[in-house]
């Protein structure tokens, strides 16, 4: 398999198991890799070079413990550009003719420090089917795109050719009538989730704070805990925004998760056993 610093670290594994071993052995931050959730969780969206800056070591650590077990290493341009021309898809025959139902920029919404995914749902909701959902952003919203297509939507994201900071429309055409953001997966009021932990007993409620935790550790210590999480238990998380890339992934798994937003860097989270 030829890598390069923009090769997913889930691709090596796929490629090479023995690659779990050998990125753990770099640095101690990277040991986290040998946890299978997060490991399921966290690698189809990290790429080597995006590994060596949280774990705060070079890229030619990955190189020197890589090549070792048959990946071929590419460097320079060659390889940056052939990762550019991976990443331009064709634009699809149902865009040319597309009908916009609803438009909705979120670089306002997200420059005052807000989460748009509600205000996102709530368009998208609007949007008759046939029409197209019309999404402007600042970057491309990956955990956001599997959790409209599970609900009937087609997606193609556009970089706009804007000669300042990115912006990127992503269009989703809904092919399908609406759906509401089902099981196991819902936002409810506070109230909602504390009628839920009235069917816990108090030792069977784990708490976890990560409010003040510096990414990507949130998303680890969450997914710590649900890796350890019994039957019989409860973890009640308060956090600063809705985890977004737990979404995505937990519509996969056995947890069931009830988000209720408290207000303003406040949002608590149930997650327990389906």
């Amino acid at each position: 398999m030829r890598i390069n610093q923009h090769t997913k670290i889930s691709a090596l594994i796929k490629a090479n198991e023995s690659s779990i071993d050998a990125i753990a052995s770099i640095a101690k931050p990277l040991r986290k890799i040998k946890i299978p959730l997060l490991r399921k969780f966290l690698t189809p969206r990290v790429s080597i070079v995006e590994a060596a800056s949280i774990a705060g070591c070079e890229v030619q650590d990955f190189k020197r413990v890589l090549v070792p077990l048959g990946f071929i290493w590419e460097e320079g341009e060659f390889a940056e550009n052939a990762q550019q021309e991976v990443n331009k898809p064709e634009k699809p025959a149902w865009l040319e003719h597309a009908i916009i139902g609803k438009e909705l920029d979120v670089r306002p919404i997200l420059l005052g420090g807000q989460d748009p995914l509600k205000e996102i749902l709530h368009t998208y909701n609007q949007v008759p089917p046939g029409s197209v959902f019309l999404l402007i952003n600042s970057f491309i919203p990956h955990p956001l795109i599997p959790i409209l297509e599970k609900k009937g939507a087609r997606c193609f994201v556009e970089e706009m050719e804007t000669g300042e900071t990115p912006v990127y429309h992503c269009y989703f055409l809904k092919v399908q009538p609406l759906q509401e953001l089902a099981e196991p997966i819902s936002f409810s009021a506070i109230h909602e989730l504390e009628e839920i932990l009235k069917n816990y007993p108090s030792e069977k409620i784990l708490f976890l704070d990560v409010r003040g935790l510096p990414m990507p550790q949130p998303m680890e210590q969450i997914l710590m805990k649900l890796n350890n999480l019994q039957k019989a238990e409860i973890l009640y998380v308060q956090h600063h925004k809705v985890p977004l890339y737990l979404m995505e992934e937990l519509e996969k798994e056995r947890f069931t998760m009830r988000i209720a937003e408290v207000g303003e860097g406040d949002v608590r989270i149930l997650f327990y056993l389906k």
